[in-house]
């Protein structure tokens, strides 16, 4: 279905199943596609799963988003429109930029949980932080962002009937990364570790274990600071976790469910 954020932008939203309320958000230049591996496992665990397609993006309409507060508004419109109660949110990659900023500009949206896959709170390195993006850091990121990255994402590429539904979104709607460079260095340039310091919400970061562009150990900073977050690391894979190993991100999406359950 498509919803009307305002008059110029529309929204391309999916909704499946019945139960408590999940959202599914986005990387950069990415499709709700990606999460195709997710949503037979999620509707049989008994949960509503909703995915969409960020503004101008995929199959939604308008312009595209030029930072992460418009997409922090969109999530925001999102949750009112559909009426949807303390929803878990499972953001990928800039996904996580996206909910983090959700929780700063909107602190009066309740929300059960967040499960955030494959995406450090602070992307530029420094002598104190090494857990960036990798080749990022304070005197090369203004240079560097923009460039597409020089290394594969996966290590063995998207489960074929995943890729297949990914690939068709992609062709019919191509993404136009020039127009969406201006996020992309919104992304590049947050810092949401107190944000993430600061959650009052269980937390769930499923990081690869071989991720080509961070190095693990992020999630575990912050869990030793905040009891509500935990750490959960997917060895035989690279960045898209859910796209690339479903049924071993689909089985820890589900222990942290049933625990989320009595929550």
């Amino acid at each position: 279905m498509l919803l009307s954020l305002t008059t110029q932008q529309t929204i391309a939203v999916n909704c499946y199943g019945s139960g408590e309320p999940i959202i599914f958000v986005n990387g950069f230049g990415s499709y709700q596609e990606i999460w195709a591996g997710q949503i037979a496992t999620t509707i049989k665990a008994k949960f509503t799963v909703i995915t969409w397609d960020y503004r101008g993006q995929g199959a939604s309409l308008g312009e595209p988003a030029t930072s992460l507060d418009q997409l922090a508004d969109d999530l925001a419109a999102l949750i009112n429109q559909l009426q949807l109660q303390r929803p878990i949110l499972i953001g990928h990659s800039m996904g996580c930029s996206v909910i983090w900023n959700l929780r700063q500009r909107h602190p009066e949206i309740a929300i059960k949980a967040e499960i955030l896959v494959d995406q450090s709170p602070k992307m530029i390195n420094t002598v104190t932080w090494p857990y960036g993006f990798v080749g990022i850091d304070e005197t090369n990121w203004q240079t560097t962002y923009a460039r597409r990255p020089q290394i594969k994402e996966t290590l063995h590429g998207f489960r074929e009937d995943v890729f297949e539904q990914f690939n068709h979104a992609k062709q019919a709607h191509p993404f136009d990364r020039a127009a969406c460079l201006s996020l992309l260095k919104n992304h590049v340039c947050a810092d949401w570790r107190a944000t993430a310091l600061a959650e009052t919400v269980p937390v769930y970061f499923i990081s690869a274990r071989q991720s080509p562009y961070y190095r693990p150990g992020y999630g575990k900073w912050i869990a030793q600071q905040n009891r509500r977050t935990t750490e959960i690391l997917v060895p035989n894979c690279g960045h898209d976790i859910m796209a690339e190993v479903p049924a071993a991100f689909n089985h820890a999406l589900l222990n942290v469910l049933t625990v989320l359950r009595a929550y």
